[in-house]
């Protein structure tokens, strides 16, 4: 089985980043809150296409592990995103199965992503079981037109545009500064272009806001500065959160950085699986493993279930027909 790198835990256990401690919280969460994005951004790169009834098996799994939030599918182009096409039956599914309208009521949120206004009118159609949007852009013109076809510019507006309609409609939104860590194509990120962007997600009512090393060439010297840069960015009660992908073998270190200086929210995929379909030779998220792993090192409460994880990771690597990263105990 596949685990976290040595280097990693190595890293973490090291403590390399205990110098920051000093920095104030950037979330009015004591715990950890783990957005778990294995059936969106899990498996839309994977070469294996799960059925729509081992998707819901897999998010039962996911449910029972009880994460702060899941993200459950995408309304995009099938022809772009074939592994997307069933976004609308799986949450016709989900809209009428006992145990997902229950986490529901209890307080998980399930999302989707939702690229323009028009996946937006396919979104509030399954209100009973959705309730948050995930929305992105580019923190470069080159991914930009690679991922959607426009400039930044006018990613952002429609971007904009489609977080004020969510608020207006009193849905939750996650925002996310794509490639804020680095771009396959035009290299390092200016930190202040992401800052700008963060703050047109809080003047159209964002309410989390997150840096996504889609690429996976974060460092900790990264996390700092970005999160620095971008927190005057916060008016009232938006949260900052880190997405982070395990290119280099420094996710894990990345999120402990995150996590001493005040982050709270993670997202993360079961086994380490996933990528993005217009990143050349992007590497899987950080696994749920090695978050849960890095928190309970550091004793930041998650409230996740691990022994759920594992099931949902058996289940994934008999669906993918591959080994996936495991639970690695940090010493």
């Amino acid at each position: 089985m596949l685990g976290v790198s040595k280097g990693v835990v190595v890293a973490v256990a090291r403590g390399r980043t205990r110098h920051v401690r000093n920095l104030r919280y950037v979330s009015t969460e004591s715990r950890a809150l783990i957005h778990e994005v294995t059936p969106r951004d899990g498996l839309q790169n994977e070469k294996v296409i799960l059925s729509t009834k081992d998707k819901v098996k897999l998010i039962e799994s996911l449910v029972k592990a009880k994460p702060a939030s899941i993200e459950l599918c995408s309304f995009v182009r099938p022809d772009l995103v074939p592994v997307m096409a069933d976004a609308k039956e799986l949450c016709a599914q989900l809209n009428d199965t006992d145990w997902a309208i229950q986490a529901r009521q209890e307080g998980m949120h399930f999302a989707a992503l939702i690229p323009n206004l028009r996946g937006y009118e396919a979104f509030v159609k399954y209100e009973g079981i959705l309730d948050t949007v995930v929305c992105l852009v580019s923190c470069t013109e080159s991914h930009s037109k690679a991922n959607v076809n426009r400039s930044m510019k006018e990613a952002l507006k429609n971007t904009c545009d489609l977080i004020k309609a969510a608020k207006k409609d009193n849905y939750r939104v996650q925002a996310y500064a794509s490639l804020a860590f680095g771009c396959p194509f035009e290299g390092d990120v200016d930190p202040l272009v992401v800052k700008d962007i963060f703050e047109h997600y809080v003047d159209a009512g964002a309410d989390i806001l997150m840096l996504a090393d889609t690429l996976g060439v974060g460092t900790a010297e990264q996390v700092k500065v970005l999160v620095e840069t971008v927190k005057p960015t916060i008016t009232g009660s938006q949260e900052i959160g880190l997405h982070m992908h395990d290119g280099h073998g420094l996710a894990s270190e990345n999120i402990r950085t995150g996590a001493e200086i005040g982050v709270r929210r993670f997202d993360c995929a079961t086994g380490g699986c996933g990528g993005c379909n217009f990143v050349p030779n992007a590497d899987g998220n950080i696994s749920t493993e090695a978050v849960l792993s890095v928190l309970d090192h550091i004793g930041i409460e998650h409230g996740v279930d691990k022994s759920e994880i594992e099931l949902a990771n058996r289940h994934l690597q008999k669906c993918l027909q591959r080994e996936l990263k495991q639970f690695v105990p940090i010493p």
